[in-house]
């Protein structure tokens, strides 16, 4: 009776290590995107500037097809990795627990802070065309 007491005591505080260990390794990804957006470059600067140019291709309404986008950034919007890493860590931060809470690899969380973020700082409006914004560098 006592070891499946301890068993299910033992079980019971191991329960949360998951989430503790996710917000943990999320923590760790923000302060190495934050040391990478001071230099501009860096593989979480790829990684989201790759995720970026995905969600400006989905949020490109070229034909009119779209009638949904992510975002709409102005046209001379110039974003590069260090406004992307700045927009994703500002986003992560505001709901930090609720990006806790998916079950994922940290950069794939950063990146969906990354389109609610960009969506919050560039929200489209039903009576004006997106434009695409502009990647610093092309």
């Amino acid at each position: 009776m006592k070891k499946a007491l301890a068993i299910t005591l033992a079980a019971a505080c191991l329960a949360p290590w998951p989430a503790f260990a996710q917000q943990k390794n999320l923590d760790k990804a923000v302060g190495i995107l934050e040391q990478q957006a001071r230099s501009g470059r860096g593989e979480f600067i790829s990684f989201l500037n790759g995720a970026a140019s995905a969600y400006r291709w989905l949020s490109a309404d070229a034909e009119g097809k779209r009638p949904e986008r992510a975002y709409c950034p102005p046209a001379d919007a110039a974003l590069d990795g260090r406004a992307y890493a700045k927009i994703a860590i500002a986003e992560y931060r505001r709901a930090k627990h609720e990006y806790a809470k998916v079950p994922d690899y940290p950069l794939q969380v950063l990146s969906l802070a990354l389109v609610r973020g960009l969506g919050e700082r560039f929200p489209c409006t039903t009576d004006e065309p997106a434009a695409a914004a502009t990647p610093a560098g092309d």
